[in-house]
C-alpha cells in the first residue's frame, strides 16, 4: 500500500512547551491506525498538530505528497483531512438534517444533496433520523452523526480523537466497526483512544506514545499480544515503561 501521511520527527504543543517530541510515523492508505497511550501522553496534541491547530516547533507532515506543516487548517481540510473532536461537536438544538447541511459549509451548494445522499449511504442508520433534533439523540448516534458530518466533504484522511469515550460497550463497538467501514472506502483513518483492547481489535496498525514519544509502532494484531501492552493498557498493573 501507499503512504497517505508520512510524519516526520514532529514536535508540537502550546506556547513554549513541546507535548510532543520529535514524533515519526509513516501510516498507510485506507488502513485504520489506533494512538494509544495514558493521559497526558500527548495523543490529542499530535491530533491537532495534525490538523493545524496548535503550535508546530519542527518536523514535517507529508499527506498524499504534499507538505502540510504550514497550512492553516481550513487547507489543511480543502486537502483532504477531516478531524472529529474529542467530546460532543454537534448542533445539539438543530435537526440531524440541519447538522448535514452546516457539514456542507465548504462546498458548492449545487454539490450538497449530492454529497448528504453520499454519506447517508455509509451511514444508512441516520436516514430516519433527519427530522430528530440532534441533541435528542444517543451518545452513540451523536458520533456517528459526527462522523458523517466530517466525511460529508469526502476526506480521504479521518482523524478521530477519543471516538468512543462514554458510550456503551455496544456502542463502542459500534463506531470502531463505522471506523472500519470508512476506512473500506479507501479513505485512511487514525484513532486515538482509551478503549484499547477495542480499537486495536479493529485496527491495521498502532502506534504507543509515552511522555509524548513513539515508542512502540506495529500491526494491531502483534502489539495487542505485546506483554508490555497487555499489562500497561489492557487492565492489568504494571510499572514497566516502554522506552
Amino acid at each position: 500500500m501507499a503512504c497517505a501521511l508520512d510524519i516526520r520527527a514532529l514536535t508540537a504543543g502550546y506556547g513554549d512547551l513541546p507535548v510532543v517530541h520529535d514524533f515519526s510515523a509513516a501510516i498507510e492508505a485506507g488502513t485504520v491506525t489506533t494512538l494509544i497511550g495514558g493521559n497526558g501522553a500527548g495523543k490529542s496534541t499530535l491530533m491537532r498538530a495534525l490538523f493545524g491547530t496548535c503550535r508546530l516547533f519542527a518536523g514535517e507532515i507529508i499527506f498524499l505528497g504534499v507538505p502540510i506543516e504550514r497550512m492553516h487548517p481550513w487547507e489543511r481540510l480543502a486537502h483532504g483531512i477531516g478531524l472529529v473532536p474529542q467530546g460532543r461537536c454537534n448542533f445539539a438544538s438543530m435537526r440531524v438534517a440541519e447538522n448535514f447541511k452546516m457539514a456542507c459549509y465548504s462546498l458548492q451548494r449545487a454539490d450538497h444533496d449530492r454529497a448528504i445522499a453520499r454519506t447517508l449511504q455509509l451511514f444508512p442508520a441516520l436516514k430516519p433520523k433527519m427530522s430528530v433534533m440532534a441533541g435528542n439523540l444517543s451518545g452513540g448516534e451523536q458520533q456517528m452523526l459526527e462522523m458523517a458530518m466530517v466525511m460529508v466533504p469526502s476526506p480521504k484522511l479521518l482523524l478521530l480523537d477519543e471516538p468512543s469515550l462514554g458510550l456503551s460497550p455496544k456502542m463502542q463497538q459500534d463506531v470502531f466497526s463505522m471506523a472500519r467501514q470508512v476506512a473500506s472506502i479507501g479513505v485512511t483513518v487514525l484513532m486515538v483512544e482509551q478503549n484499547a483492547h477495542g480499537a486495536l481489535l479493529a485496527s491495521d496498525t498502532a502506534i504507543v506514545l509515552e511522555l509524548g514519544r513513539n515508542v512502540l509502532a506495529g500491526p494491531a494484531n502483534a502489539v495487542i499480544r505485546d506483554p508490555r501492552i497487555r499489562l500497561a493498557y489492557l487492565g492489568e498493573r504494571s510499572t514497566e515503561r516502554l522506552s
